[in-house]
């Protein structure tokens, strides 16, 4: 079984600073998001979970904070979970919470073998984030006595913190009508759950509700990454009659896809216009070039939340499952700019 030290090791830290990125502190103590990225990159390689009972025997004489548990599924791109820590760091701070916040990457339907979700005395609450179908029924089936708030999935039975997705790609769709677009294609990453699936849906349900043509051919799929969109830019390429409209449902995405119109000369946007999703940090998007326009997913305002669900999960104030909605804001930069 993989030690702190052992993930200290293979991402060239100290387990100091491991530790520090573990509990949540990485803003307060300033590690670079460089750094916690390849903390993170080496926790998943190594498959690495906390000791946190041996953490308690240890300090069983000193009063401990509630332990928060983060499982953030391993298939998600690090940089994501950069931008949630710091809203959840952000709102600790804010609002003076005193929990210990420990990351536990798991691996995307198999959470059932995550024993922190089933066993008492390991962890006070848990947010479970970006969880796969088969690990939202496996959820639904099982009792935990666990204090539980799920990231951007709805539940009857769990406390949740949710995005529109629908409406996001409602909103990229009626930006192309707004720009006079009768054709689009699309980037989509490959099916992982019912979030991406909504915001699929509400772009191409509103792009045949607005009389824009969206065939097949022109529905391409996806790695959610970079590279991923160089794949599928220079697959668009070859089709006869490009649409001069261009949806990704990953900024990660229109970034590579960016670079590939860059590298042939293609114009963004005279010769073609770019939406995405972003789940990046905003910086990588709103520096590229040109700048991409963006419907956001507002994670640090959804992990704040989270962590005010908590507490009052802890507190008990919350009687029954509380399920709270943001709207994903339209950002407008040059690959897509109103007149």
């Amino acid at each position: 079984m993989a030690t702190i030290k052992d993930v200290a090791k293979l991402s060239g830290v100290s387990p100091s600073t491991v530790s520090i990125i573990l509990n949540g502190n990485s803003s307060k103590r300033k590690i670079s998001e460089k750094t916690q990225k390849k903390v993170m990159n080496a926790i998943k390689e190594l498959n690495y979970h906390p000791n946190i009972s041996a953490r308690k025997l240890r300090n069983q004489n000193v009063p401990s904070n509630p332990t928060i548990a983060l499982y953030w599924s391993s298939d998600i791109r690090v940089n994501i979970i950069s931008r949630f820590l710091r809203g959840l760091q952000d709102e600790i701070i804010k609002s003076n919470y005193n929990f210990d916040i420990v990351i536990c990457p798991y691996k995307t339907d198999f959470i059932h073998l995550e024993k922190g979700i089933n066993t008492n005395n390991i962890f006070n609450a848990a947010i479970i984030a970006n969880i796969s179908t088969a690990d939202m029924e496996y959820l639904n089936a099982t009792t935990s006595k666990l204090p539980i708030i799920l990231f951007n999935r709805l539940s009857d039975k769990y406390s949740s913190v949710n995005v529109n997705n629908y409406k996001m790609g409602e909103k990229a769709a009626n930006l192309f009508t707004k720009k006079g677009h009768k054709k689009a294609s699309a980037i989509l990453t490959k099916s992982l759950n019912t979030a991406m699936d909504n915001r699929n849906k509400g772009f191409i349900e509103t792009c045949y509700k607005n009389s824009i043509e969206i065939s097949s051919e022109y529905i391409l799929e996806a790695d959610n990454s970079i590279a991923g969109g160089v794949k599928a830019a220079k697959k668009l390429l070859k089709l006869t009659n490009m649409p001069k409209a261009l949806f990704c449902n990953s900024d990660s995405i229109a970034l590579g896809a960016l670079h590939i119109f860059n590298k042939k000369r293609i114009k963004v946007p005279e010769d073609i216009e770019i939406i995405a999703i972003g789940m990046n940090d905003s910086e990588h998007t709103e520096f590229s070039t040109p700048p991409i326009t963006i419907v956001d997913i507002p994670i640090e305002k959804m992990a704040g939340k989270c962590i005010e669900l908590i507490s009052n999960l802890l507190n008990q104030k919350l009687e029954s499952p509380t399920s709270i909605l943001f709207d994903g804001p339209l950002i407008m930069r040059d690959s897509c700019k109103v007149k």
